[in-house]
């Protein structure tokens, strides 16, 4: 059993996948129309009203990472959350449902920490938490919208050590 279970009744935490949005959304929209729509993958509803919102994707290893059933490309993810624009679609859909780009990385790190009751030891980078974190080829916070799906990771590190380098060219 968890230590923290106690905390089950203060918190409620969404956990979905934006990716799904990317690949579907245009014909969820067909599928389930426009109302149904109006709260599919609701970030800034949930936010608001005080959930946790935790974003991940399906595993698929051995699959691209992009063009698999279910995407796990976090950045692909990310981006989705920025633009809410399904593939397909003509434009974005439900755009009050947008996130920030710190929101983003919030959901993606800190809030799912906090779902696998972890928050005190990963998930954010402070004193005394492990030191497991990305460099990554461009300024997620700044760089154009657009190429926000296209980041790639330079190096991981977990628990301070270096455990992958992207070979260079």
């Amino acid at each position: 059993t968890y230590g923290n279970r106690a905390r089950i009744t203060r918190s409620v935490v969404v956990d979905t996948q934006p990716a799904w949005f990317y690949k579907d959304g245009d014909a969820l929209l067909d599928a389930l129309g426009k109302k149904r729509m109006e709260r599919f993958i609701g970030l800034q509803t949930w936010r608001k009203a005080g959930a946790k919102v935790a974003l991940n994707a399906d595993h698929m290893q051995g699959f691209d990472p992009d063009t698999s059933l279910n995407p796990y490309n976090p950045f692909l993810g990310i981006w989705t959350t920025l633009t809410r624009q399904p593939r397909w679609a003509d434009a974005p859909l439900r755009p009050e449902q947008l996130i920030t780009r710190e929101q983003a990385l919030r959901f993606y790190t800190f809030n799912n920490a906090f779902l696998t009751f972890e928050e005190k030891e990963k998930g954010s980078l402070e004193v005394g938490k492990l030191a497991d974190f990305i460099v990554l080829d461009r300024d997620i916070l700044t760089c154009p919208v657009d190429e926000v799906k296209d980041i790639s990771v330079l190096q991981t590190w977990l628990g301070g050590k270096q455990v992958y380098a992207r070979p260079q060219p």
